[in-house]
């Protein structure tokens, strides 16, 4: 599956309700299928997403409006290959960038529909997050960084700009995080915050430094951006700066 990645510097995203045609066609399928899924992960969740439709990169600016489906809807079109052109799981993930220069991953838990993959920081974007009709994935981006790891969006240094990285029917917004603590400091202190949870999304935590360290367990998005970032004389520089 082709990848490509835009570093975008401006998010024009409106909210506004649609039926969409596949959930409300297919309905009574994705219901079955939904229900297949939950005899072996009986912790999935059906609640309410929003997905993006018409999505549009101009220059350094990506727009298009998000509508609210159930997970269900977006996971069986996922899986079926039947997301069509004008709709996309568009969704923020933080890159987070120790100061020694790796980057922070964790593998999804068994009781997850990912489980076994190792993934940045993410979620899905909510009905709340809209707010006055306009919609900004740094909100959802605070909420499941914090909820993944422990870890407070004000603690980082955001990164102007985001990586917005197209695979198929995703499109997720990766923004750069750095860190003033060391990759080892962050892992234990994620974990220690994992421990704590009842049903945590993580159930490990993986420190990466180079592309020799990109796996299969990672979704092609996130080796699309892995390989962007350190492919690139620009952004290469700041992993070496991050390590000194």
């Amino acid at each position: 599956m082709t990848a490509t990645v835009q570093i975008v510097s401006h998010l024009d995203f409106a909210f506004a309700p649609w039926v969409w045609p596949f959930a409300e066609r297919r309905s009574a399928e994705i219901r079955e299928f939904f229900t297949k899924l939950c005899v072996n992960k009986p912790t999935l969740w059906n609640g309410r997403l929003l997905l993006l439709r018409d999505a549009h990169i101009d220059g350094a600016t990506i727009s298009g409006s998000f509508f609210e489906t159930e997970y269900a809807s977006m996971l069986a079109a996922v899986t079926w290959d039947a997301m069509g052109e004008r709709v996309r799981s568009c969704f923020p993930a933080a890159a987070i960038l120790s100061a020694d220069g790796a980057f922070i991953l964790g593998e999804m838990a068994a009781h997850t529909q990912n489980a076994g993959q190792v993934l940045l920081p993410c979620g899905s974007v909510e009905r709340g997050d809209a707010v006055d009709g306009r919609l900004d994935p740094s909100t959802t981006l605070r909420r499941e960084l914090l909820e993944e790891t422990g870890i407070a969006a004000a603690e980082l240094n955001a990164a102007p700009g985001w990586y917005a990285v197209s695979v198929g029917p995703l499109l997720p917004l990766v923004k750069v995080m750095r860190s003033a603590e060391p990759a080892e400091q962050l892992r234990e202190r994620i974990c220690a915050n994992l421990a704590g949870q009842r049903d945590p999304e993580f159930c490990e935590i993986v420190a990466v430094r180079q592309p020799a360290d990109i796996s299969e367990q990672m979704p092609h998005w996130v080796r699309a951006f892995l390989q962007h970032f350190w492919g690139c004389s620009a952004t290469a520089s700041l992993v070496a700066d991050a390590a000194h």
